[in-house]
């Protein structure tokens, strides 16, 4: 029973778009005033077949890029604010495959989710219209992307496709399904779909006319509006065809260029000549070689009062359109006033350059003769004001540039202009011609006393009265000066001469006496020097006999020994060459202060000699299993040095790196710095404290005594070391975090040079300087 009921709904609802329901409908749309209630008539129809209540129709905008809402049934207040649009280059989606293939579509709410619609389930008809030039054509679309796969193409019963020949797309028409149950009754979206598709082409040409008909009116209400607008310029206005004949001109150009009924001989005379100069102007600027790309003169005639007119005329060609020859924009601007005041003010100013060059000349000479006086010159008018000074004047009663705001400067020259202008005031109401007095001045910049001498003297018009008064001062200070200094240094020359007596006497005993300490701490320093490295062969030849004979007696020369006396004799041996070290490290220092240290200069492989250290202190690094790595850029030439002391300084720094590293790493690196090699010595030892940094190279120093029993040593292997660094002429510094490690830095010049006896004593005193 409820098949049957479903079946005999579905038809009822088909039924109202056929036969003559559907007949009055298509009437109804073509007997409409416009598109709005034509459409309106129809989506109300589409709604009551497919018992909807929202209904959107879609068309295709001018570009056909997308499809828009042009009316909508009962969307109420879900419909956004601004109108549904779909871009027709997603051919996946369903309004776009509907709307261009001219198929029928059905959207379930399952598969909504992903477009921009306000409906959850609905299904679309195609809107077509009839074809002209232009208009898109209907094409077969691809297969929808992911996100737009959940749509379903409803295809046409056999023999409806035909009905879509000779159509083309316009849009759509898209019906909500509340429930879904619309989606499953095919036959009443066959006849929505045969509806749509019959009215497509009366509502498509309403639509379009109504387009034209909004087009045209704002294009005449535009051309009305830039008619208003070229009228009302006060200059001439020309458009002009490939023959120069008019064809556009607003009413100013018309005024010159065409005659009216009614117009006397004399102007229509006028308007022809008009037109033969405006004719021969565009011809031959056509015939030299295209129109003028700035203004040209072009002279006419005024029609009505027969006087000439000059305009500059600035034409343009316009792009031929339409198969139409190229027309040519003219605008004629009036300068005939602007030219006759051009050539008064030309005229005018011929006169007045005439009148400044003759002014220049004799200002140029008042000037020239003003400037090269030495003395200040001011000129006062009859009102006691002054109009004229030279430089020399204005440095006292001007404001300087450099300082206008300056309070003091600004008070003395004020002060220079009250006792100036007073002395002038005095003397413009005096009966006499010339008047001469000393004046106090300040000098503006210092504040020193300026004396002067005034020399005034009024210049007198033709009837007898003052004009002006020209003044001239002269510095009075050098004589003032002068006298004030002779008299004082006839006061104190005689004890100045006492007191140069006596202070000259004290230096003299004073550089004998320093003299006498320097030499006696010289002789002294160098005669300890001497006597330690003399002490030499004293001090070494028992140690060394020492050795000698431990040395026996281990190796059993004089009988076996037993445990007790092997490890006495080995301490003896350990003590000897530890102390033979000591006594070497305090004889080297001698000798190195004492200016006896020899410095051998030769051909030294750099290479070579650290090759030679390294195999000295690989021993010390593998007992305390350390890891130790060098690098030597290949760039090193050969040194001209001493080789034993270059292997001595990289000797002293290893050791001491590998002394004071109890695990990690010790690095040495050596590169070539301009005309210098850069040695680099790092570790990861105990470090050393900021504070004792620069204690690290005074003889005879440790940076903690409390390390001397762990460590031992005198504190003399980095004083040596920078005193041989110093006779090689390079210098040594050293950088270090403490407990993190040390990095020592040595610069030695690839060419050292020899040195005097001086210069030896001098570098082993001062020791290198720290890069």
């Amino acid at each position: 029973m409820s098949q049957e009921s479903s079946s005999s709904r579905t038809a009822s609802r088909a039924a109202t778009l056929s036969g003559n329901e559907l007949a009055e409908l298509l009437g109804a749309i073509a007997e409409a005033q416009d598109f709005e209630t034509a459409s309106g008539f129809l989506l109300e129809q589409l709604a009551e077949a497919a018992s909807s209540k929202r209904v959107i129709m879609f068309a295709l905008d001018t570009d056909c890029r997308e499809l828009r809402d042009v009316r909508s049934l009962a969307l109420g207040q879900s419909r956004r604010a601004d109108p549904l649009v779909v871009p027709v280059n997603i051919e996946g989606h369903p309004l776009v495959r509907c709307a261009l293939g001219l198929e029928i579509v059905a959207c379930p709410s399952a598969s909504t989710q992903s477009l921009d619609v306000p409906f959850e389930s609905w299904f679309a008809v195609p809107f077509p219209q009839l074809p002209f030039r232009g208009c898109p054509g209907s094409r077969p679309l691809g297969i929808p992307s992911e996100e737009h796969i959940g749509f379903e193409v409803i295809p046409r019963p056999p023999g409806a496709s035909s009905g879509l020949m000779g159509l083309a797309p316009f849009g759509a028409i898209m019906v909500e399904s509340t429930d879904g149950a619309a989606l499953r009754d095919r036959p009443m979206i066959e006849a929505v779909a045969n509806a749509a598709q019959l009215a497509g082409p009366i509502l498509s040409r309403m639509h379009s006319l109504e387009f034209l008909h909004r087009t045209t009116e704002r294009v005449d209400d535009q051309r009305s509006l830039l008619a208003s607008i070229v009228d009302a310029l006060p200059d001439p206005i020309v458009i002009t065809d490939a023959s120069n004949s008019v064809i556009v001109q607003n009413q100013r150009a018309e005024h010159l260029l065409s005659p009216q009924e009614g117009d006397s001989e004399g102007r229509r005379r006028a308007v022809e000549i008009n037109n033969l100069l405006f004719s021969s102007f565009l011809s031959k600027s056509v015939l030299t070689g295209g129109l003028p790309q700035s203004a040209r003169d072009l002279n006419l005639v005024d029609p009505d009062e027969g006087t000439d007119l000059l305009f500059e005329v600035l034409a343009h060609p316009l792009a031929a359109t339409h198969g139409r020859d190229t027309s040519v924009l003219s605008v004629l601007r009036d300068v005939t006033d602007l030219k006759r005041a051009s050539n008064e003010l030309q005229r005018q100013f011929v006169r007045q350059r005439i009148t400044e060059a003759e002014a220049t000349r004799e200002r140029d000479r008042l000037n020239m003769i003003l400037n090269n006086v030495g003395d200040p010159i001011l000129v006062s008018d009859s009102q006691s004001k002054l109009i004229m000074m030279n430089p020399q004047a204005e440095r006292l009663f001007d404001l300087p540039v450099e300082a206008p705001e300056d309070r003091q400067i600004a008070q003395r020259v004020r002060g220079n202009d009250t006792r100036f202008a007073t002395f002038i005031s005095d003397f413009t109401i005096s009966p006499s011609l010339f008047r001469r007095e000393q004046l106090g001045l300040a000098q503006p910049a210092s504040g020193a006393a300026l004396p002067v001498e005034v020399l005034s003297g009024k210049i007198m018009n033709e009837r007898g009265e003052p004009m002006a008064i020209v003044s001239v001062l002269h510095d009075l200070t050098k004589q003032v000066e002068n006298e004030r200094l002779l008299e004082e240094l006839k006061a104190a020359s005689g004890d100045l001469e006492d007191r140069v007596r006596m202070a000259t006497a004290h230096l003299e005993a004073q550089n004998v006496k320093l003299q006498w300490q320097s030499s006696e701490l010289e002789k002294a320093y160098r005669l300890k020097s001497e006597f330690l490295a003399n002490m030499s062969h004293e001090l070494r030849t028992p140690i060394n006999a020492l050795i000698g004979y431990t040395a026996l007696m281990l190796d059993r020369i004089y009988g076996e020994l037993t445990p007790k006396q092997e490890e006495g004799l080995l301490r003896v041996q350990a003590s000897s060459q530890h102390l033979l070290a000591l006594i070497n490290d305090i004889l080297d220092l001698a000798k190195i202060e004492a200016g006896r240290m020899p410095v051998h200069l030769e051909s030294a492989s750099f290479r070579a000699t650290v090759a030679e250290v390294i195999a000295q202190i690989e021993p010390l690094v593998r007992k305390k299993s350390l890891e130790f790595r060098y690098e030597i850029a290949n760039d090193i030439p050969a040194m001209h040095t001493d080789r034993t002391k270059l292997k001595q300084i990289v000797l002293n720094l290893l050791s001491n790196a590998v002394k004071f590293t109890h695990k990690g790493q010790v690095t040495l690196t050596a590169s070539l710095v301009e005309e210098h090699i850069e040695i680099v010595v790092r570790d990861t030892g105990i470090g050393i404290k900021p504070e004792f940094l620069d204690l690290i190279f005074e003889e005879f120093r440790q940076v903690d005594q409390s390390r001397t029993r762990e460590y031992g040593g005198t504190g003399l292997g980095l004083s040596i070391t920078r005193k041989l660094v110093a006779l090689l002429g390079g210098a040594i510094g050293a950088e270090s975090e403490y407990g993190r490690g040390t990095t020592f830095q040595v610069t030695l010049p690839v060419h050292s040079e020899p040195l005097t006896a001086e210069e030896h004593i001098a570098r082993a005193a001062i020791g290198a300087a720290r890069p």
